[in-house]
């Protein structure tokens, strides 16, 4: 009877290589015709968007856009703060060995750095550094053996392969809406010129065939008021919203990785029944990525023998990253940042920005250890008459970790960072008191290379155990099993325990003496 082969289809999706580019984009913004001379910039910040991604051999082509937005101050104008928005094209080539034109890419972009200088009144010219990191995925199929039949005493090594398989993945946008009215304490709207916007995760539940995301959408508006003065005032509003996502193939108890970013805001500025402006509509444009995960579990053929029948056994190497798994921490970071010696003291804080920086990460055991630095920029106003707006930056480092369970350090790991809560408060006319809660997220990798059995061919000669004693005392050796051993004088596992009376594999060590019985019948 020849030897049947039972298959299995093993698909999975593989990191074929990743690595970062680092670009530097440079460009001049014009203040517009209706605005005012610049007499000093407040501040320049940027926000980086992929719009465009493609695999090609080697490499990974993108695309995008930064944002701009520019506060600064005019001794020509009539309000305390003016506002510029622009925005500038990229075009970016990311080196990936090993990419062709079939796989999946992800591309993460983020902007390192902003330098700014003022060319004259009308023309500030900006350089952003950014960092994009791409990764190349490949979908990977491969038929292995699960069962063997047509040897009756056929002998087969099996070998767990745990394994991650992504059950689900999208990106999609969420508008998340409300209008509401600004207290009495506070001026109606004259003008918006900024706005800060982040999503934060709330709870996030899977049932079958669904992820439901409720989050937070954290709202900041600067803006001029209505009063006679023009002061320059902050709003703050929370926004809650659900968001929902079909996915066939999720379950309760899938693991997920999500990611959320505010990428626009639009504002629309109502009066109310008194005719003031104080009644504000805000659509934030949000965007959801998600994956979904599920941890799986294979029994593949490493080895087999017969002990009557020469085999010729055919094998296949498969290589696969394994995710050991994936945590997420928080950390509550407080500091306390003095201004400058060449600025003028602070009469009242006006805004605080705050952005994360991974600088740096290792891996220990069991633990992911994070260094990085917060860039904080403050905005505030002094006691000067004229131009009273000022901010400073201030870097703050600070070093964290995420526990994750059976990690090693030479594993692979992803680790990301977010902002969850801000608050600050001015300690004196020179210190301010900031704490920021930080989320780092780590997901890790470990590569598993498996040699498995794919092919078997039945030889024609048969074991000859003639020359064989009948009874063999073996001494167990570094690096023996009772598989290797049972395979090489052509008996198995379960004739060696019989024969030495022992119940485990596991109780035969190192050492120890066994009797190797020679086996003299099998039925074919």
């Amino acid at each position: 009877m020849p030897v049947e082969l039972i298959k299995d289809v093993f698909s999975t999706d593989q990191i074929v290589g990743q690595d970062t580019a680092q670009a530097i984009i440079e460009g001049d913004i014009l203040v517009p015709d209706i605005k005012p001379d610049i007499t000093r910039v407040i501040s320049v910040d940027g926000m980086i968007q992929v719009t465009k991604k493609e695999a090609v051999d080697n490499k990974i082509n993108t695309e995008g856009v930064i944002k701009f937005k520019i506060l600064y101050v005019s001794d020509r104008g009539e309000e305390s703060l003016y506002s510029i928005d622009s925005s500038t094209g990229f075009k970016q080539s990311i080196s990936v060995e090993g990419i062709t034109s079939k796989m999946k890419t992800e591309v993460k972009g983020e902007i390192e750095h902003i330098d700014f200088t003022i060319n004259n009144e009308r023309k500030i010219g900006v350089k952003a550094v950014i960092n994009l990191q791409g990764v190349g995925i490949e979908e990977r199929q491969q038929e292995l053996t699960k069962e063997v039949g047509g040897v009756s005493d056929l002998q087969v090594l099996k070998e767990k392969l745990n394994y991650t398989e992504i059950v689900g993945e999208s990106s999609t946008d969420t508008l998340v809406k409300d209008t509401f009215e600004i207290e009495d304490e506070l001026p109606g709207v004259k003008e918006i010129l900024k706005w800060n916007a982040r999503a934060i995760e709330k709870e996030t539940k899977i049932t079958e065939g669904k992820v439901i995301v409720g989050g937070t959408m954290m709202v900041e508006i600067l803006y001029i008021g209505e009063d006679l003065e023009s002061t320059l005032n902050i709003y703050k509003k929370e926004i809650p919203f659900t968001h929902f996502i079909e996915m066939k193939d999720v379950y309760s108890d899938s693991k997920y990785k999500l990611k959320l970013s505010v990428n626009d805001l639009y504002t629309d500025i109502k009066e109310d029944l008194q005719g003031e402006r104080r009644i504000i509509e805000v659509e934030g444009v949000t965007k959801v990525d998600v994956k979904v995960m599920d941890s799986q579990s294979k029994e593949l053929i490493v080895d087999a023998y017969s002990p009557s029948q020469n085999l010729k056994l055919q094998k296949d190497e498969v290589v696969f990253k394994e995710n050991i798994g994936m945590n997420r921490a928080h950390m509550t970071l407080r500091e306390t940042l003095d201004i400058p010696n060449s600025q003028p003291e602070i009469k009242r804080l006006f805004s605080l920005q705050v952005k994360p920086i991974l600088t740096d990460y290792s891996l220990v055991e069991d633990k992911a250890i994070i260094e990085g630095v917060l860039e904080s920029t403050v905005i505030y106003i002094s006691e000067e008459d004229l131009q009273p707006l000022y901010s400073f930056m201030q870097e703050v480092p600070f070093r964290h970790y995420v526990d994750v369970d059976g990690l090693k350090e030479d594993m692979e790991a992803n680790v990301e960072l977010s902002i969850e809560e801000v608050d600050y408060s001015l300690v004196n006319s020179s210190q301010v008191d900031i704490k920021v809660n930080i989320g780092a997220t780590c997901e890790a990798y470990a590569k598993k290379v498996m040699e498995v059995v794919n092919g078997i061919e039945e030889l024609e000669e048969a074991v000859n155990l003639s020359h064989k004693p009948s009874i063999t005392l073996y001494f167990m050796q570094e690096g023996d099993t009772l598989w290797k051993v049972a395979k090489r004088y052509h008996t198995t596992v379960k004739q060696i325990l019989d024969s030495n009376n022992v119940a485990n594999i596991e109780d035969v060590k190192v050492g120890d003496y066994i009797l190797i019985e020679k086996i003299h019948q099998f039925k074919f």
